[in-house]
């Protein structure tokens, strides 16, 4: 029987972790697939999973990607006096374009990742509300160029490689491929949109209920559409005890730019980055890290990082405080 590992919030197993595994493959995968690839039974991988969701220690969500649209993801460095801080990211916490938001530097910042659905609420929180709030000192903006690793790109996964290539298939068989095709937002979306960021892997019949009208045929397809287009996206929201990595920090990576590419796309297959993007803003590359220890840091920095080309200048920033994660807001 595999070594089960308690974590605060649920008690964990190898089985656990491979579920895990292959949510993050394919959130949406059925769990009679799962159980096939992981030879288990249906009702195992249900059972245990509805556990780790109930626990809060694994759970699917969707998300609006709004590059489709023309618009960009944007990483925000709010700095603030530390007896403000909390209260300024719950408010940030509280909007849906708004992913994840946490307390840095020992609560002198706050970072959140914007994904705006709209210019006008972009401009509004951009240029009207957040210069406008006097406890916040100093804004940095930074937009997101491209992804090396993150839940639109080449996803980190939990644990080491659980499943073959033939496995990986079997998972994602099914699952909407991106064509780039173009598909517009409407007003008929939201009710699905807003659903599927609780729950990733409501049921078709659950999100007709939810819908304007729908027949489930039609929220089959249009959700297969929005896939399609490269606007909904799945993720998996896991609890930091879960993954036994409790420290998070950003690291703030500065290369030359023609290091730019090798730098990135190496800091993306690192097994202990989260993210890895190219950004705007005085650093080249934002990464979020996450380590058992501080010792783990301190080496992926010294050792990782500092081995790699073209690389001028790092800062690393602590992470203090989650507020909110996959869209989630947090207790």
């Amino acid at each position: 029987m595999a070594k089960e590992i308690a974590n605060g919030s649920v008690i964990r197993n190898e089985l656990d972790l491979r579920i895990a595994h292959c949510l993050q493959v394919a959130p949406r995968a059925a769990f009679s697939v799962i159980a096939s690839v992981l030879g288990v039974s249906e009702q195992t991988v249900a059972r245990r999973y509805r556990r780790m969701r109930s626990a809060g220690a694994v759970r699917v969500v969707g998300f609006i990607d709004p590059g489709p649209t023309g618009r960009q993801n944007w990483m925000l460095r709010l700095f603030c006096r530390p007896d403000t801080s909390v209260g300024i990211g719950r408010a940030l916490a509280r909007r849906d374009d708004v992913q994840w938001v946490a307390v840095m530097s020992g609560g002198t910042e706050v970072d959140c990742v914007l994904r705006p659905r709209s210019s006008d609420a972009q401009d509004q929180l951009l240029l009207r509300q957040l210069p406008k709030t006097v406890q916040i000192t100093s804004i940095e903006a930074a937009m997101v160029l491209h992804v090396y690793r993150g839940s639109t790109n080449s996803d980190w996964r939990i644990g080491p490689e659980f499943l073959t290539a033939a496995q990986e298939q079997l998972l994602t068989d099914g699952t909407p491929a991106i064509t780039g095709r173009t598909v517009e937002l409407s007003p008929r979306d939201e009710p699905l949109i807003g659903l599927l960021m609780r729950e990733g892997r409501a049921t078709y019949a659950e999100l007709r209920a939810a819908s304007d009208g729908m027949t489930e045929a039609q929220v089959r397809r249009r959700v297969t559409e929005l896939r399609e287009a490269g606007l909904l996206h799945f993720d998996v929201d896991m609890d930091d005890g879960f993954t036994g990595q409790t420290l998070y920090a950003r690291v703030l990576v500065t290369v030359a730019p023609s290091h730019l590419d090798p730098v990135g796309r190496a800091l993306g297959q690192h097994p202990d980055v989260r993210f890895c993007g190219a950004t705007t803003g005085p650093a080249s590359i934002t990464a979020s890290v996450a380590f058992e220890d501080v010792d783990g840091l301190y080496r992926f920095i010294s050792q990782d990082v500092g081995r790699l080309d073209g690389v001028a200048h790092t800062q690393v920033i602590p992470l203090d405080r989650t507020l909110k994660r996959a869209g989630a807001v947090l207790p």
